[in-house]
């Protein structure tokens, strides 16, 4: 049940972008875990990786449903299994007072903020997780503050929390955010340690599923 096991020789899809989902796959590679990469960039990751490095590049958009689907069923297909699934979910970038913003582009960032990975979660738990197990972690890109930033980020600890009770104890679900004293190349270091601890041991239940990363520790909180 959850994420018991280690993530050795276990398959791993993280989806996303940039110098954190670098930073998370070659973290769980080096734990020997079998890595796959949904994003805009993953052939670049690919070409990047070291030669023994086992990486599966799923080039997508970030906030394309179908693509993300297609990722996990690829998985699924040509690596036999999916235990985790890391959504690392990109800070919005529309700061500023909620009456000022175009409601259009609040409905973009929600969709990437929570709808995209609800349906990755979705995905994985009916192509593999429902029958086999396994653990999803959501990880926030990068701290930001305004009414825009703090609505999506409030409606994914509240979707983690939710997917955290219907999921157990086949699955277990978690949420991991940047603390206010972090900055961000601080932050992307010790979220892929952090992600990689929260894949091969069971955090004690009583924490709740939404966890804020402070200095060298992973602390219990409700985020938002």
């Amino acid at each position: 049940m959850g994420h018991a096991s280690t993530s050795t020789a276990r398959v791993v899809l993280v989806t996303g972008a940039g110098d954190l989902a670098a930073a998370v796959v070659g973290s769980l590679a080096e734990h020997g875990a079998h890595m796959a990469l949904a994003g805009p960039d993953a052939e670049q990751a690919h070409r990047a990786a070291p030669s023994a490095a086992q990486l599966l590049a799923l080039p997508c958009g970030p906030d394309d449903l179908a693509a993300l689907g297609r990722a996990v069923d690829t998985v699924v297909d040509r690596l036999g299994r999916l235990d985790h699934l890391v959504n690392l979910v990109a800070a919005p970038s529309s700061p500023g007072p909620l009456m000022e913003m175009d409601p259009l582009a609040l409905r973009d960032i929600l969709h990437s903020a929570f709808v995209a990975p609800l349906a990755c979660v979705q995905r994985a738990y009916w192509r593999w997780m429902a029958s086999h197990g396994g653990s999803v972690v959501n990880v926030v890109a990068a701290r930001a503050r305004g009414g825009s930033q703090d609505v999506a980020l409030a409606g994914l600890a509240e979707l983690t929390e939710w997917l955290a009770a219907e999921l157990a104890p086949r699955v277990d679900v978690h949420t991991l955010v940047p603390g206010p004293s972090l900055d961000t190349g601080a932050y992307q270091a010790g979220a892929a340690e952090a992600v990689c601890g929260l894949l091969t041991r069971r955090t004690d239940s009583t924490h709740g599923p939404v966890l804020v990363l402070s200095g060298d520790s992973v602390c219990p909180s409700r985020a938002w």
